[in-house]
């Protein structure tokens, strides 16, 4: 690990880790970032993403990590300890040091860029974020009731010539394809040919005094066909969040029983264009079956019924291998497949 540069306005502080170059290197590789994007770390990738064309890279980085770094609970599930870490060295090594296509959840795999845009130069701000209660994988079907839960996600905020962008690569499928400029009701093309996305500036129902506005991503259209906007978090690019927050907020997301990361197995990555410029789509794994969505169109691909159908989904999907003893740490839990288990209700964590 590089050391951090001495705390001045404007930059991170010393607390903040980086990567060496020879770090991002692997993360370059890892990611197959496009050749004309492999700046040399240090000096050169800091003068090119803060004066030369940030947002461009910036982009890719956002494409490249939602199509090559799976979001994925599966450590929670397919390990020994059933724990997550958000060290910088650990994330390095579970995401690309390993060479095994694993990723992470929210808070993973949202850490690890973070660590990532600021080791090659970029100015960027983590913050938390609460999620609407009616994203949840298994809402009720009903009333949407717009409700923001705690605090169980993050996003990146990354500052380029005095524009601010969020930057997600961390939230699933229907989350940002691109980085989003914090400026309200623009709307973009998240994934063609009608899903849409924006940023609103206001408050949230649960604190509608006029001082207290938030950023409040909201999409709409898609394989849906949702013809109103939906909320899906909401975030503030002026409170300050430390990496001991994040380390709060991921005991919560990854041991609490109505935290769905503790008993469904999740796994999701964007697809891309033929030519790697576009996000068409996502395939997903929720507990036992694969569905894929292409430019809105949704079809269920497989049902699993046994642990070795799902570990072997996990490989032709996704990419991700797991060891033997990896596969075995899901046994006697209720997320395993092929056994009875209770019914709970499924809560969003991020």
């Amino acid at each position: 690990m590089s050391a951090a540069p001495p705390s001045t306005q404007g930059q991170e502080p010393l607390s903040r880790p980086t990567y060496s170059p020879q770090q991002l290197h692997a993360v370059y590789e890892r990611l197959d970032l496009p050749r004309r994007f492999r700046y040399e770390p240090g000096d050169f990738s800091r003068e090119v993403v803060r004066h030369w064309d940030g947002h461009g890279f910036l982009t890719a980085l956002h494409r490249q990590a939602l199509a090559n770094m799976p979001f994925e609970n599966l450590e929670l599930h397919y390990s020994s300890h059933h724990q997550i870490s958000l060290h910088s060295n650990a994330l390095f090594d579970k995401i690309v040091k390993q060479g095994t296509g694993r990723g992470g959840f929210c808070l993973e795999n949202n850490c690890f860029l973070g660590t990532v845009m600021r080791s090659i130069g970029f100015s960027v701000t983590s913050v938390g974020a609460r999620v609407n209660t009616d994203v949840q994988p298994a809402a009720a079907v009903g009333e949407r009731r717009g409700r923001f839960g705690g605090f169980s996600h993050m996003v990146n905020l990354v500052t380029i010539r005095g524009s601010t962008y969020l930057v997600d690569v961390g939230f699933g499928a229907g989350g940002p394809t691109r980085p989003l400029e914090l400026v309200a009701d623009v709307e973009t093309t998240n994934v063609a040919p009608d899903q849409m996305v924006r940023l609103r500036h206001d408050a949230i129902p649960e604190n509608d005094r006029e001082q207290n506005k938030l950023w409040i991503l909201e999409r709409r259209g898609g394989d849906t066909k949702e013809s109103q906007w939906l909320p899906l978090y909401c975030f503030s690019d002026s409170h300050c969040f430390l990496p001991q927050d994040f380390e709060v907020i991921s005991y919560f997301t990854s041991t609490h029983r109505q935290s769905f990361f503790t008993y469904r197995v999740v796994c999701s990555r964007a697809l891309l264009d033929e030519n790697k410029n576009e996000v068409i789509g996502e395939v997903v794994l929720y507990h036992d079956k694969i569905h894929r969505r292409v430019r809105g169109e949704k079809e269920l691909v497989e049902e699993l019924k046994t642990e070795q159908q799902r570990v072997e989904a996990l490989k032709k999907y996704f990419d991700i291998e797991l060891t033997e003893a990896q596969a075995q740490g899901v046994r006697g839990m209720s997320s395993e497949l092929g056994v009875l288990s209770l019914t709970q209700d499924d809560h969003h964590g991020g």
